[in-house]
């Protein structure tokens, strides 16, 4: 396996890894988050690194138990372990999984745990459908209602989510700024901004105006820019003149800032914002440190010529005593000439005395000269004399080495024994021995730390050069050492980072690599080799593309190419081929990684497999656009206001019938197809509502897009959020348009009675005339009569059928979809609860006219109001085993009554579900049945509870409505008492009804008993 030849930055591959990973260290800490898991956790990586996965999963402590156990398993047995959490997912969905990985070194070291988390698919949230029934319009508001109540909860967790940015911006260690409109406003600064200018005020001045000191410094300019194009600005080690202090002396300082557009939800750029680093201490250290090699260098070129001019004064020195020693030998052969010449020899050897003296105070001073610079030289020097290696001078960075040591006149083995076997004291030997100089590369020596800590290791540059005397005789040696700690432990450092990268990438499921600059790929992890079933060297270069889909490969090169021209993040899906031959879909990114000058010098990227999800994505298309079809097939019309009543929202149902499109139906142009003898009311019934904030219910005509006119039912409900402020309305508009012209029939049908009365009272001569007249009348009365159960039981089938396939469609979605909104479950339940209410609604109507029918069709019968009653609690046991509820029954007054029995059953039924339903919470149900006569023989059945109670006040003219309920916290349809109350009255009969809040009900049914 191949490793890149420079050291990547994995800390940048493992935050911009797509999946969901947690680096940690062996106690539990994280080190690293991945983008994957903070988009899932919803915070920033920064704020979890440092954390515990205790603070991560606070708000699921046995979580956080399991979890730690999975972290000891791993830490126990070295190898990766699981753990599934159960979920009631359908087959195509996933139960989340935890997998730790134990990350060791070469020596089975643990290092660090890669927890991964493959997360459940979360389901997809179905659209609402609208409702199909004028009749089931409560069961809509309710719907309604609950959804506000939803908005409000999520606008409320906005407002939290609002407040948590808000405090991580504050205390972000960056100064961060938000800068709006061309001007760049100020319209947020953090602390750490708000200090590069002390407590100069900033917030509402223009970016100009607040640092003015700016001004042609290039940031107004590069500001201006990134507005104008929209492009991100990345600003490296950039000066700025600041008066930090308002002195009105400027500084200089040095930065690494980012200017970012702002987009608002039309992508258009509205604002800046800034992130910038100070990093002054870090460039001007830097700088000093360039400067101290530039002074190291000038000390070295200075120390060659001091040498040269020492070897010069040496060879002058040799050659005065040379000349000395020739004068001596002169005068002892020539005794007689010395006598006649000592005057003269006198004065040349004081000649040659002055001169030598000369010489030896001159090469003191280039010896004090060369002491100096050895002194000052930011090297490690010293200069060891004869074969002993006394020492002879030590430079101060010498004597640091070896704190509290003597060193100076002392042998090198007596004071620092530990290195009579180093490698350092043979070589010493070899150099004083032959004379040749010996340089080593990174040699370790260990040494006693400062303040008398442990000794440490440390590496060293050095040379070791022989010393001449002026004969030409080796008597000592020169060291001169430069340490290279920090390089060596910088580069032990980038092997460990590689090993760990090849760690990091082996133990992820994703296929990572990484590319030059230009765009060869140079490595690739365990797991790209695994998948495609190839070899570095066929892979390497442009060697992967042969692995692309030729469909995808096109668009893959493209979008490769335009991310190497610009710098910018590379993502695209395509399809890989796998070692099998079969193609799989992954999702490539990369990301460059820039240097200090914000030159790119590495690309690194991860393929990361979406097969699965692609082929969700497939299923949950055509199940939405399979969804929308039938949806739309309902026909109710739902529309939503501003506060200011504007129209925002009209269905599918309100295009196709009226024709328009939504520019001309939104704000007001709804009503231009308003009947124009309804408009002014319409108006006006609607403007009234929203100015007091009321419901409201109002009947006109719409035109067809044919031309033509229908009556509807337009009902309209206020919306508030969760701080209680009015924000519109929400209604329907049903088609009514045969129920008015029935209403139409009747009046003109009750008119012309009304008439004809009048005509037989006031001449009886015209009685036969009228009575023929009032007969075809009542037959019209019936025939509409009928008509309008025809129509409710015909509306009531066709609509059976649909609600159904909704149904169906809604089991098919919840069994193959995911949804990912935090808040599907709690739509899909309110759906749910919907389907029911229509379901239960059209059960109602057909309900109406099956009464109606079995009046007709059903005999009378004597029926036992016993055995019957026990068969009606009997039917509902559970429902009497949930509540513990108590009945007492007496009909000794009444033992039976002539009726029809499926009847009489369906009133007992309703009216003890009812009492079971609407029971007190603080007490046991008791139900009381009986019978009893009236003074005029009617006989009387009487059904008496312990429950909730009613209003009379209140609601005593609306109880036997149809589709009326006066209690929410049970789900009904509204239909129980109007079908009781129906069966009566058309038994000719009547009840009454006795009740108080909080103390019970008492229904009275009198039954009258037929000739």
């Amino acid at each position: 396996m191949s490793i890149v030849s420079s050291s990547p930055d994995y800390q940048l591959i493992f935050r911009s890894l797509p999946g969901n990973y947690l680096l940690l260290n062996p106690d539990g800490t994280i080190v690293e988050c991945s983008a994957g898991f903070a988009s899932v956790a919803r915070r920033p990586p920064e704020s979890l690194v440092g954390g515990s996965i205790a603070a991560v999963w606070s708000h699921a402590p046995e979580l956080v138990v399991r979890l730690t156990d999975l972290l000891e398993q791993a830490r126990r047995t070295s190898q990766p372990q699981t753990l599934s959490l159960s979920t009631e997912a359908s087959p195509i969905v996933r139960s989340p999984r935890f997998t730790c990985s134990p990350l060791v070194d070469a020596q089975g070291q643990l290092l660090h745990f890669l927890l991964s988390l493959e997360p459940e698919i979360a389901p997809l949230t179905p659209p609402v459908a609208p409702i199909d029934s004028a009749s089931s319009l409560l069961g809509l508001q309710q719907q309604l209602d609950s959804t506000n109540l939803t908005l409000q909860q999520a606008l409320t967790n906005v407002d939290v989510q609002r407040d948590r940015l808000h405090t991580l911006f504050m205390q972000a260690p960056a100064a961060v700024a938000s800068l709006v409109g061309p001007e760049h406003v100020l319209e947020l600064v953090n602390p750490r901004f708000q200090q590069l200018v002390g407590t100069r005020p900033l917030l509402g001045k223009t970016f100009r105006e607040g640092i003015p000191e700016l001004q042609g410094q290039l940031f107004f300019d590069q500001l201006d820019m990134v507005y104008k194009t929209g492009e991100t600005f990345y600003g490296r080690e950039q000066q700025a003149y600041i008066d930090r202090n308002n002195t009105g002396r400027l500084s200089p300082y040095y930065f690494d800032f980012i200017y970012q557009a702002i987009r608002n939800a039309a992508g258009q750029v509205e604002g800046v914002l800034v992130f910038a680093y100070e990093i002054t201490e870090q460039v001007l250290a830097r700088e000093q440190l360039k400067q101290s090699e530039l002074e190291l260098q000038s000390a070295n070129e200075e120390l060659a010529t001091t040498n040269e001019e020492l070897a010069t004064t040496n060879e002058e020195l040799y050659a005065s005593n040379e000349e000395y020693l020739a004068s001596n030998a002169e005068l002892s052969s020539t005794q007689q000439e010395l006598r006649i010449l000592n005057q003269e020899l006198e004065l040349r050897v004081r000649q040659r005395t002055q001169e030598l003296e000369v010489a030896q105070r001159e090469a003191e001073r280039q010896r004090a000269r060369l002491e100096r610079f050895f002194m000052q030289a930011p090297a490690a020097i010293c200069v060891l004399e004869g074969p002993n290696f006394v020492f002879d001078l030590v430079n101060p960075i010498y004597q640091q080495l070896f704190p509290h040591r003597r060193l100076l006149g002392r042998p090198l083995e007596e004071a620092l024994p530990e290195l009579a076997d180093h490698t350092a004291m043979h070589t010493l030997r070899q150099v004083y021995k032959t004379g040749v100089t010996h340089e080593e590369k990174e040699l370790p020596f260990t040494v006693q730390s400062k303040n008398d800590g442990p000794p440490k290791t440390v590496y060293f540059n050095y040379i070791q050069q022989a010393r001449f005397n002026v004969s030409g005789a080796i008597d000592g040696i020169l060291v001169f050492a430069y340490e290279v700690t920090a390089q060596v432990q910088a580069r032990q450092q980038e092997a460990q980072s590689m090993r760990a990268l090849e760690t990091l990438t082996n133990a992820i499921p994703h296929l990572v690599w990484a590319s030059t600059p230009t765009g060869e790929t140079e490595y690739f992890n365990q797991q790209w080799y695994t998948y495609t079933g190839s070899t570095l060297e066929q892979a390497q270069g442009i060697g992967w593309q042969q692995y692309i889909h030729p469909d995808d490969l096109p668009a893959v090169q493209e979008q490769w190419a335009f991310a190497l021209e610009t710098g910018k993040p590379y993502q695209i899906e395509a399809r890989l081929r796998s070692a099998a031959g079969t193609h799989r879909w992954f999702l490539i990114r990369a990301t460059p990684a820039r240097n200090e000058q914000g030159i790119i010098t590495k690309w690194y990227g991860a393929d990361t497999d979406i097969h699965d999800q692609k082929r969700l994505e497939q299923a949950l298309l055509e199940s939405e656009q399979y969804f929308r079809v039938m949806a739309d097939r309902v026909p109710v019309v739902i529309w939503i206001t501003r506060a200011d009543g504007r129209c925002t929202y009209l269905n599918q149902q309100w295009y196709e019938y009226t024709g328009q499109t939504e520019a001309q139906a939104l704000d007001f142009g709804w009503l231009d197809v308003v009947h124009p003898e309804e408009v002014a009311q319409a108006r006006t019934v609607f403007w009234d509502a929203n100015t007091r904030q009321v419901p409201f219910n109002f009947v006109y005509r719409l035109k067809c897009k044919d031309g033509s006119y229908r009556w509807f039912a337009d009902m309209g409900q206020p919306k508030f959020n969760s701080a209680g402020e009015y924000e519109g309305f929400v209604g329907t508009v049903v088609d009514i348009h045969e129920r008015k012209m029935a209403e139409q029939a009747l009046r003109l049908a009750s008119q012309k009675l009304a008439t004809t009365n009048k005509e037989l009272r006031t001449a009886n001569r015209q009685s036969e005339q009228a009575n023929a007249e009032l007969a075809l009348t009542n037959e019209q009365l019936t025939r509409i009569n009928q008509d309008l159960d025809n129509f409710v039981y015909t509306a009531s089938h066709d609509l059976r059928q649909p609600v159904n396939n909704l149904a169906g469609v809604f089991e098919e979605l919840k069994r193959t979809a995911t949804f990912h909104d935090p808040e599907a479950e709690q739509l899909v339940e309110m759906f749910e609860g919907a389907l029911n209410q229509i379901h239960s609604t059209i059960q109602g109507l057909a309900e109406v006219v099956h009464v109606e029918r079995r009046n007709d069709d059903t005999p009378l019968e004597p029926v036992a109001l016993l055995p019957l009653t026990n068969g009606v609690i009997q039917s509902m046991q559970s429902q009497v085993d949930a509540a513990q509820a108590e009945f007492i029954l007496d009909f000794e007054a009444v033992p039976s009554i002539r009726f029809a029995q499926l009847n009489l059953q369906s009133i007992l039924y309703n009216l003890l579900s009812n009492a079971l339903k609407y029971a007190h919470p603080d007490r046991k149900p008791v139900v009381r049945v009986s019978s009893e006569l009236a003074a005029d023989g009617t006989p009387v059945l009487l059904v008496q509870d312990n429950g909730l109670g009613l209003d009379m006040s209140r609601y005593g003219e609306d109880l036997f409505k149809m589709f009326r309920r006066f209690h929410d916290h049970v789900a009904g349809s509204g239909m129980g008492l109007y079908l009781v109350n129906r069966i009566v009255q058309q038994a000719g009969g009547h009840i009454e009804v006795d009740s108080t809040v909080g103390v019970g009900t008492t229904f009275q049914l009198y039954l009258k008993v037929p000739e």
